[in-house]
């Protein structure tokens, strides 16, 4: 964890360098997350959860069509079943949804192309997602009666702990007018493991969407 946070960190000042632009924005928007899941070679995928981001983005800008722009986001993810437990009394088949709460940390590399009053841009790169917190609300308790309580999920490298951090890459595309108000819609593409039984794979989905501003 230390040595992405420091690989990031070099990256930006070493970015700063060269870049004849640097300007400050904020960004906040919806998440639809999903999570796909393969167990014994039998594979499915969560419905969505309804969540949110919100945070700050930094732009370096090298010319009129070319910029990298990493951020720092409170972003939360995960998905949710219709299906009733079983009365087992395992997270996985009596929680209605699953939450994930991460501090993200994208970079994304963004070809601009200017248009009538703005203009739009297309691009994507990776980021790192550092788990916080998280939580399951419970359909049923451990005799299938049906609960209220809630069961916290734990990060970490146990065998019933979400893995930390995820890591992907995200895809994005948006419009940015003369004011510097942006509109974004990204996806992002979990590619760690967030399982540490190495019999069972899950990976986190989401696809967002974004209303930001960058400060003249």
């Amino acid at each position: 964890m230390k040595k992405l946070l420091l690989l990031t960190i070099a990256l930006i000042g070493t970015t700063s360098i060269y870049a004849q632009t640097i300007t400050y924005g904020v960004k906040a928007g919806v998440n639809f997350s999903t999570f796909s899941a393969t167990v014994s070679n039998l594979t499915g995928t969560s419905a969505s959860l309804t969540g949110f981001h919100v945070g700050g983005v930094v732009d370096f800008k090298f010319d009129k069509s070319f910029s990298i722009q990493p951020g720092i986001l409170y972003s939360t993810k995960g998905g949710s079943s219709t299906t009733n437990g079983d009365g087992s009394g395992t997270v996985g088949l009596t929680a209605s949804k699953v939450t994930f709460n991460y501090l993200e940390i994208p970079v994304n590399f963004l070809y601009h192309a200017p248009v009538r009053k703005g203009s739009v841009f297309i691009g994507g790169g990776p980021y790192v997602g550092f788990g916080l917190s998280g939580s399951a609300p419970l359909l049923t308790d451990a005799n299938g009666q049906p609960t209220s309580q809630t069961q916290s999920v734990h990060f970490g490298s146990g065998i019933d702990e979400i893995h930390n951090p995820d890591f992907g890459f995200n895809f994005i595309g948006g419009y940015q007018f003369t004011s510097n108000v942006t509109l974004s819609v990204q996806y992002g593409l979990g590619i760690q493991n967030l399982s540490n039984d190495p019999s069972v794979r899950i990976h986190n989905q989401a696809l967002g969407f974004s209303l930001g501003y960058f400060f003249k």
